[in-house]
């Protein structure tokens, strides 16, 4: 692996937040509540689905590891460098294929090209009221690394695309100039993170 100096900052105006979500996939941000069919959609932009039980490719392997360890880097790190998360997540990741569906949780990994994406699709409250939640976490090669800074990784600044139904969309970009930490050969420059709720189907 070559070794790739890496931080995350936030992309803190909501302009260029909210410009992001034009490159953030249609079905992450669309009115379908059917899970197949949002993964055909996807499939239909290009993604390729990992089929349950197959492997995931090691390229797609480190781009979501290294977009779950930014995501922990926002939080409480219990003591444990970046390369130690990485390295976690490097062992999590493929596991994410042998997940079994269920009628309240299921989840894709994707790829495209370098690209890869985990898309969740939920009910929350045990389906209780019929809500139906996507969140979908691309790691992007395309994204143009952002200005330097010394404060390391900061959590996505979360930006509401619409109120009903809910959709919100989140950028972090990477710097490779700082953070000496990682040892990675992912080609990840941004994370975009997308969130929908949608409201349940009047009857």
């Amino acid at each position: 692996m070559k070794k790739l100096a890496v931080a995350a900052i936030l992309a803190l105006t909501s302009i260029a937040t909210i410009s992001h979500a034009n490159d953030a996939p249609e079905a992450c941000l669309a009115d379908e509540r059917d899970f197949g069919a949002l993964v055909s959609s996807l499939e239909a932009e290009g993604w390729t689905a990992i089929a349950p039980g197959d492997a995931i490719p090691a390229k797609a392997i480190e781009s979501i590891a290294l977009a779950r360890t930014v995501f922990y880097a926002t939080t409480d790190r219990g003591g444990a460098s970046l390369e130690e998360i990485m390295d976690l997540q490097r062992r999590t990741v493929p596991g994410f294929a042998r997940r079994a569906d269920t009628d309240l949780a299921k989840m894709r990994v994707l790829t495209r090209g370098d690209d890869a994406m985990t898309m969740h699709w939920m009910l929350p409250q045990a389906g209780r009221w019929g809500i139906v939640e996507v969140i979908c976490r691309i790691s992007s090669s395309e994204g143009t690394p952002a200005a330097g800074t010394d404060e390391g990784f900061t959590d996505a600044n979360m930006q509401t695309l619409n109120e009903e139904p809910l959709r919100r969309v989140g950028v972090v970009a990477l710097e490779p100039a700082l953070l000496a930490e990682l040892t990675t050969d992912a080609t990840t420059r941004e994370i975009i993170e997308t969130v929908s709720v949608l409201p349940p189907v009047e009857e």
